[in-house]
């Protein structure tokens, strides 16, 4: 057994401590900026360091509830993870710029700070500037390989599974049911059980789960709760029937020019930044203008197009719909919106909670964000 794979055993063996650590450590990474020399860069490493290790004990996670979870204990993927996993299965090109764009936006911030601190903000910008052409191909990339599908974040599989499950079922191994034959009136069919929980049909050949790995207890108070647990976990929606490309609508003409314009969008913005300075109005109301219509003509696409409107879109569309529109708020903490209303607001906020005991800790604490909204780019970027 090699170096990973005894790492990747441990992570395994302790999923439930390891998932505990990566909370504590994300949350220690809120309260740093602001505490020491150097703090705000030292809590952007360790956050970004903690976004790539979790995408690798992500993968681990993944596959060890697909080889060694019995079909009870695998959780149901969500939408988002069946689409993503189906695009990463289907295309190499895809995989490829969906794990480069998510490495980018994992670690923009952290490479940001850096460049200023070494080089300056002249020479940040061409950075930025190089950085958000990296990202646009990438979601181009992304659109043309999904057949003009509008493009969800994040583009790769998100963690769904609970690390519990893997110390429950080291701790609560039970023996499993022994081989059963059942006699139809017109058929006979064997039914042998494997050690996964699962029985195979001699006539048709198909796996099926056995009753008997619906539970691990086999107390009479936890078999009904842990059956009905189950079952509920199981009932099909029409999205768990659908296959995983019809999650996402294909876009016509109108829907894939707001699509392109959503994802030219913090290209352009930065590009009006370095010709006009980050306190002129021009990049900021380019930016909105250009969000703005690309809203309006998905939604004339949604309207037009599907059955229904909003009201069909699938849980994965809406999901990426709603976050497109919480995007809308970094607009009120972007230059020179923010120098002008937003600062003001957040300054007297800070000073009226000053005295109050407890909620002085949360004005301290925006406070010490301040700095970073106002001299890093990719704090409210959104992109």
């Amino acid at each position: 057994m090699n170096l990973f794979q005894k790492y990747d055993a441990a992570i395994v063996k302790n999923a439930s401590q390891i998932n505990s650590i990566e909370s504590s450590l994300r949350m220690l990474t809120y309260v740093l900026p602001g505490r020491f020399e150097d703090s705000e860069f030292a809590s952007e490493a360790l956050f970004a360091a903690l976004n790539l290790i979790g995408l690798y004990h992500d993968s681990i996670l993944v596959r060890a509830a697909t080889a060694n979870l019995p079909p009870a204990k695998r959780p149901t993927p969500s939408p988002h993870n069946r689409y993503t996993r189906y695009w990463i299965n289907s295309s190499k090109v895809y995989q490829n710029a969906a794990f480069l764009l998510t490495l980018l936006q994992c670690t923009d911030v952290l490479m940001e700070m850096g460049i200023q601190k070494k080089y300056g903000k002249d020479v940040k910008w061409k950075f930025i500037t190089a950085i958000e052409a990296i990202k646009t191909i990438c979601r181009f990339v992304l659109l043309y390989r999904t057949r003009r599908r509008i493009v969800v974040q994040p583009s790769i599989p998100r963690r769904e599974i609970d690390p519990a499950v893997f110390n429950e079922e080291q701790t609560n191994e039970s023996p499993r049911a022994q081989t059963t034959e059942t006699s139809w009136s017109t058929t006979t069919s064997i039914m042998n059980e494997d050690k996964n929980g699962t029985w195979t049909g001699t006539r048709t050949g198909h796996k099926r789960l056995h009753i008997s790995a619906v539970s691990q207890h086999n107390t009479p108070g936890n078999n009904n709760q842990d059956v009905f647990d189950y079952l509920t976990r199981r009932v099909l929606m029409v999205e768990d029937v659908r296959n995983p490309k019809e999650l996402v609508h294909i876009m016509n003409f109108i829907g894939s020019f707001g699509e392109i314009l959503y994802i030219v969008r913090p290209l352009i913005y930065v590009i009006a930044i370095r010709k006009f300075g980050n306190q002129s109005w021009m990049p900021w109301l380019t930016s909105f203008s250009i969000e703005a219509l690309s809203r309006i003509l998905i939604d004339m696409y949604y309207t037009r197009e599907i059955p229904g409107g909003y009201r069909w879109l699938s849980s994965l569309e809406k999901e990426e719909y709603k976050r497109r529109s919480r995007q809308f708020f970094y607009y009120f903490l972007r230059n020179p919106f923010y120098s002008k209303f937003t600062k003001q607001k957040i300054d007297a906020f800070c000073n009226s909670m000053s005295t109050k005991p407890i909620l002085s800790l949360l004005g301290g604490i925006l406070r010490d964000y301040q700095p970073l909204i106002e001299n890093l780019h990719y704090y409210t970027a959104s992109s």
